[in-house]
């Protein structure tokens, strides 16, 4: 018996070998198939080398098992595959329980149904450019417990079955063009813990059956096209702890039952259409970090327990209807890190609502209804500070030179008052200085060296040009306007500012000339000098501002500053004041208005074909308008009205397809008004108190005004040629009298004889009757 068992258990490990020695040589032949098929199969052409001293199960992103087949198959992200799994033959990896492509790779095509043969799959990452939707062969896999299919090009709708996977803890497919709602059948879903659908086009209302995913941690449905209501069964997933439902359309209230998640840290809600009040009890977890219910319509007061329980860093409500805050809500709030509550209705004492807040570095309350004097306690570590469009008072305390990292203060359109601290302006991490519509009266020189823009507008602040004479490397505004600074602007303006863009002096006593050297600023787009008592001529250097030669798209927006904290910019645009936020990066021009400029206007300044807008009106200026105005392709608005402007309108005018503000209106222009049907498109008063000018749009007839005025240039014509035509007949009948008579007394000797002997008897005779 011995004796046969022996060697029976001998064939039966032999038979098993081979078996496994066959199944590992199917896999490498899998491999090495699949590879072939790729358009570049990148580093996979070195690591996956097949001879017989090699080992497969030694290639790099590859595992097996002790009989040596393939159980872990991993592409690197640094590999840059290119291809597709088409020829992936997924039925020869029975023991395959991961496969990975990381990112970075172009794994391109549709994801084969035949992936539903990996009965062993536990982890499936495919990350690349896969279109297609998402087989529902995917559900066989009863083993899988990570699913990534996020970043793709996936379309269609989330298989109905694939949340009910009885082992799948982790389910990942944001990134994708995902449609239709999210599935409603859940049945097991206990081992479910991280779900991200973020960034789809996912529609519908949240599931009420996401009230069954009680053990879910992570929730992500950021990005979508989500409505409704969120449910109120989202208290029932107790172990919540990160929720993101931002930049959706969802409504209605926040659902109290929010209030019920112990372990939640993390819940985004923002830039939705909720509305109503918020539960006071939201802050009551111990875990919570970061809220965010910015940009929705929520009203009432801020919950009065966001900082109850200890742990609130981040809290952002900003664009709302809030209307109030408590003082106990932020007092002593002693972990924040981030506030921002800008853009509401909120009142309160800021004195009061704010007290020690040693890790606050992101504060902005901007556009409330904060009143009282600013508090002097604020945290050192504070990069930002936006505290404008409010209703605080009082002077700058001490407390805001503490804050060592400032690099971002605005308190524009408040009412403060007093002196603008030495201290601040020499600070040498601000980078932004925001201190328009204030009543400040005083002002040291400014020598922050990082500066990036100032912003001092509409205040009482007097003297001289306030910037000391450095290299400021890093400053592209300067926003003096509307003060009562005086004196010349500086000849080394253009050098000290290299990267400048905007320079706006407006309404302030600057007199003087305007400094040629201002056409070293390359880059500068926005020149507003206007309502001051500047003299002199027009450079003709300005031509030289490469920035404002440069032409703009049409029809884009011109308002597009390449950083954030830009503060709204004030000019004098279609003749009245507008309000320009936010950025400003295509928009460019010229304001020398209101001063005493004279001189002509030079032929070189028509260079500037990327100028928005030109306004050189109520000025001192003369001669004509340069007749190659129509090079300024991309003008929109041009004002050359009260000056002492002649001659005739040029022609190239009706080239400025783009022109919708234009006036010249008094001055001392002649002519007919050119036709073209974007110049006749203007108002009458555009041209009036012009005499000279006829033509539409004017009442007065070119026509009409030939019979009076153009007969009297043609009789002034006539009257010249008959003098000329007199003074040539003259000459030519004296020529002529000339050589007949002494051409006869040279030819004819008896007519000489004849003509001299009766000049002395003539002569003979008055002799005799004078003796």
């Amino acid at each position: 018996m011995p004796n046969f068992r022996s060697p029976l258990l001998f064939l039966i490990l032999i038979s098993f070998f081979c078996t496994q020695l066959s199944c590992t040589e199917t896999e490498v032949e899998a491999l090495l198939s699949w590879r072939s098929s790729l358009k570049d199969p990148g580093c996979l052409t070195q690591i996956w080398s097949f001879n017989t001293s090699s080992d497969s199960c030694q290639w790099h992103g590859i595992k097996c098992n002790e009989g040596g087949s393939i159980t872990n198959l991993s592409i690197s992200a640094n590999c840059s595959i290119d291809g597709t799994l088409n020829k992936f033959n997924f039925s020869s990896f029975s023991n395959l329980t991961r496969l990975e492509v990381e990112y970075k790779q172009n794994l391109h095509g549709e994801i084969p149904k035949e992936i539903g043969t990996l009965r062993n799959l536990q982890v499936l990452y495919l990350y690349g450019n896969l279109t297609g939707e998402i087989p529902a062969t995917i559900s066989n896999l009863s083993k899988l417990t990570n699913l990534d299919l996020s970043g793709n090009q996936l379309t269609g709708s989330i298989p109905s079955t694939i949340l009910s996977m009885p082992k799948l803890h982790f389910l990942a497919l944001s990134g994708n063009n995902l449609t239709g709602e999210i599935p409603t059948t859940i049945e097991n879903p206990s081992n479910l813990k991280i779900l991200d659908l973020s960034y789809n086009h996912l529609t519908g209302a949240i599931p009420r059956a996401i009230g069954h995913l009680t053990e879910l941690t992570i929730f992500y449905l950021d990005n979508n096209e989500l409505n409704g209501r969120i449910p109120l069964e989202i208290g029932n997933m107790t172990a919540l702890r990160d929720a993101d439902f931002s930049y959706n359309n969802l409504q209605w209230e926040v659902p109290t039952t929010i209030t019920q998640l112990p372990n939640l840290s993390i819940l985004y809600l923002n830039n939705n259409q909720l509305n109503g009040s918020i539960t006071p009890d939201l802050g009551n977890s111990s875990y919570l970090k970061a809220i965010d219910l910015s940009d929705n319509k929520l009203i009432g007061m801020v919950p009065s327990s966001l900082c109850s329980g200890g742990a609130l860093r981040y809290l952002r409500a900003s664009n709302n209807s809030f209307n109030g805050l408590l003082p106990i809500t932020l007092k002593n709030c002693t972990t924040l890190i981030e506030l921002k509550l800008e853009t509401n209705n909120i009142r309160a004492d800021i004195s009061l609502t704010f007290g020690v807040h040693p890790n606050l570095e992101d504060v902005d309350l901007s556009q409330n209804h904060f009143y009282g004097r600013l508090p002097s306690n604020w945290a050192k570590q504070i990069f930002l500070l936006s505290l404008g469009e409010n209703e605080i008072y009082g002077k700058i305390p001490s407390g805001f030179l503490n804050m060592t990292q400032l690099q971002l203060l605005n308190l524009a359109d408040n009412n403060l008052t007093g002196d603008i601290p030495e201290e601040l302006t020499n600070s040498t991490s601000l980078m932004n200085l925001i201190l328009s519509n204030n009543n400040f009266s005083s002002l040291r020189y400014i020598q922050a060296p990082s500066l990036e823009s100032l912003h001092l507008s509409n205040n009482r602040l007097v003297g001289r040009f306030p910037l000391l004479q450095i290299n400021w490397a890093r400053l592209m505004t300067i926003d003096l306007g509307e003060n009562n600074f005086s004196g010349e602007i500086p000849s080394w303006i253009g050098s000290s500012f290299p990267v400048l863009r905007i320079l706006r002096l407006r309404s302030n006593k600057f007199m003087g000339n305007i400094p040629l050297q201002l056409s070293m600023l390359k880059n500068l787009q926005l020149l507003d000098l206007s309502n001051n008592n500047l003299t002199g001529p027009i450079p003709n250097t300005l031509s030289s501002m490469h920035t404002m030669t440069v032409k703009t798209a049409p029809n884009q927006s011109y308002f597009a500053l390449h950083y954030v904290h830009e503060k709204n910019i004030d000019l004098i645009w279609k003749g009245k004041e507008a309000t320009y936020q936010e950025n400003i990066a295509l928009l460019t021009g010229i304001d020398l208005s209101c001063n005493y400029i004279s001189g002509k206007i030079p032929d070189d300044l028509m260079k500037l074909q990327g100028l928005i807008f030109l306004n050189l009106s109520r000025n001192q200026l003369s001669g004509m308008i340069p007749q190659n105005t129509g090079n300024m392709t991309s003008l929109e608005v041009l004002d050359l009205s009260m000056n002492h402007l002649s001659g005739t309108i040029p022609l190239s005018i009706s080239h400025l397809t783009y022109l919708n503000m234009l006036n010249l209106s008094h001055n001392k222009l002649t002519g007919q008004i050119p036709p073209g049907s974007q110049i006749q498109t203007f108002i009458p008063s555009a041209f009036s108190d012009n005499d000279g000018l006829c033509g539409f749009p004017l009442p007065n007839n070119c026509s009409t005004q030939n019979n009076s005025v153009v007969p009297v240039t043609n009789e002034a014509e006539d009257h010249k040629f008959e003098v000329i035509w007199l003074i040539c007949s003259v000459i030519l009948g004296f020529v002529t009298g000339f050589w007949v008579y002494f051409g006869a007394l040279f030819w004819k000797n008896s007519l000489r004889f004849a003509v001299f002997h009766f000049t002395d008897k003539v002569q003979e005779k008055i002799m005799k009757w004078f003796v």
